[in-house]
């Protein structure tokens, strides 16, 4: 008997490393956040760096993300997206 689940996992099992890789970036940013903490530094350099951080971060990840999506998707074109 097939699982549903094997059906959908074709493609999308790169996600996984997608989920690693945010486990990695969210250590990364903790980490900076506690050299900024320790940093004296005046507030707005701070704010400016946790920022920079925060836009590089979640940039990363949404590049990331967007690029295996747009592989699944040129692997089964039956699944529709982008159609409207």
């Amino acid at each position: 008997m097939k699982s549903s689940r094997s059906d959908t996992s074709s493609g999308l099992d790169r996600l996984d490393a997608v989920k690693l890789e945010l486990a990695v970036v969210l250590g990364l940013v903790v980490g900076v956040l506690l050299v900024i903490w320790r940093l004296d530094a005046s507030h707005w350099l701070e704010l400016g760096l946790l920022a920079m951080t925060g836009f590089v971060a979640g940039g990363w990840l949404a590049w990331r993300t967007r690029g295996v999506i747009r592989g699944v998707d040129a692997q089964d074109p039956s699944t529709g997206a982008g159609e409207d």
